[in-house]
């Protein structure tokens, strides 16, 4: 047995600790298609803004594919998974900055949440998908 921390933790310059952590997703294309035929499930699971993007993209259950693995992503970040502590897939959603880049949003009660885990957090986020898979990965630190 380890007495390894089981997350990163930096120094900074004035010998302060940082935790890095880190979740990753990976989603089916073919099968978020399928899902998306329901409307109930698009409107449960994302928020109105991603609805919009998704909707007018060229293949938009990439894009809602993508959306959906960031918000597991995230939650796996967290160590509490989707559905758990109150927490549910809208409480979490991608916006696009003007020139593409992703930019991850928390409702009040996910971003408490998040404070509960440690100081200042900041948080990034990327997504890729193809014609098969989504894929995202969301890095939160705190100081």
């Amino acid at each position: 047995m380890s007495d390894a921390n089981p997350m990163p933790v930096q120094k900074t310059q004035n010998n302060q600790q940082k935790t890095i952590r880190v979740g990753n997703d990976i989603v089916s294309v073919e099968r978020m298609a399928t899902s998306i035929q329901k409307e109930s499930f698009v409107n449960k699971v994302f928020h109105p803004t991603e609805i919009q993007y998704c909707k007018s993209k060229s293949h938009p259950a990439a894009s809602f594919a993508a959306r959906f693995a960031a918000k597991e992503a995230f939650f796996k970040a967290l160590g509490t998974g989707l559905y758990t502590q109150g927490m549910g897939p809208q409480d979490v959603w991608i916006e696009n900055e003007s020139h593409g880049r992703p930019v991850l949003h928390l409702s009040s009660d996910a971003e408490a949440l998040l404070k509960t885990l440690g100081q200042e957090p900041q948080w990034d986020i990327s997504l890729s998908h193809d014609a098969q898979m989504a894929l995202a990965t969301v890095v939160i630190q705190f100081r």
